[in-house]
């Protein structure tokens, strides 16, 4: 028999499955769930606003910028929807946006006339909590309150 022709009963054999990892230092091992905006999941970005001195005109400036943005959002493929909220103190608002896919949310963001607006002088913004969502350019950031 040639060396060529031998193999060994050892590697003939069906693959054995391997043991998964243990997760070393007491970590704990999870899987990754759906990952937004891409596995049918919707892709959710919220935004939290402050106007500390809490004027109405600032305030009007706001929900105005928003109510623009909203009417474009609403011409663009992807989008589910979006809301803004006041609360949960006085001069604070959340806005939080729904789309089918990051891409669409991502093609929102750069669009151009997005790209042009801005929040109006007096209106802060907290830091987003989670890694989905972006941070207004040209506004300043406040931190987030615990």
């Amino acid at each position: 028999m040639s060396a060529a022709s031998f193999v060994s009963p050892t590697f003939a054999a069906a693959p054995v499955a391997r043991k998964a990892r243990v997760a070393r230092r007491g970590s704990v091992t999870t899987r990754a769930g759906p990952k937004p905006g891409v596995d049918g999941v919707p892709y959710v970005a919220t935004n939290r606003f402050v106007v500390p001195d809490k004027d109405p005109a600032v305030v009007q400036r706001l929900v105005s910028e928003i109510e623009k943005r909203e009417k474009l959002m609403k011409t663009l493929p992807g989008y589910t929807s979006s809301a803004l909220t006041s609360g949960p103190n006085e001069g604070e608002f959340s806005f939080t946006q729904e789309w089918e896919t990051k891409q669409a949310y991502e093609d929102y963001m750069n669009h151009p006339s997005r790209r042009r607006s801005h929040m109006a002088a007096g209106v802060y913004q907290y830091l987003p909590k989670d890694k989905w969502s972006v941070p207004e350019n040209f506004t300043p950031i406040l931190p987030t309150p615990k």
